[in-house]
């Protein structure tokens, strides 16, 4: 039965490790840590060093967050526009072929105006 208690404690953290290690908290804190472990002057509160630095953490995410909707949101308006681009370029082509026939026609005309006048 002992033994059981166990078994379900080393499951609950386990699960704990699992849901930490999804959410990048171990990631972070060691980082946070090592940096820490690194200053060749350690402050005098560590607690408010780790503290400052995780939020510093979360900012990032944070405009990270923010930097990659306005991302997509110009990728979308790009390819609106692209499409805008090519539907404008096709009513042009259009036109100068309209355009074109039209000059055709004009000087036919012109021509078989003149031939009957000479």
């Amino acid at each position: 039965m002992a033994n059981q208690g166990n078994h379900s404690v080393n499951n609950k953290r386990e699960d704990f490790k699992k849901y930490l290690n999804e959410f990048g908290v171990i990631d972070a804190l060691t980082n946070v840590l090592a940096d820490l472990n690194g200053l060749e002057i350690r402050p005098t509160d560590p607690l408010d060093y780790i503290r400052t630095h995780m939020t510093e953490i979360v900012k990032e995410k944070e405009e990270l967050k923010i930097l990659k909707a306005n991302y997509e949101s110009m990728i979308s308006q790009i390819q609106e526009m692209e499409e805008e681009i090519m539907k404008l370029s096709k009513k042009i082509k259009v036109l100068e072929n309209y355009g074109d026939e039209s000059s055709r026609s004009k000087i036919e005309e012109t021509d078989e105006i003149n031939i009957g006048t000479e």
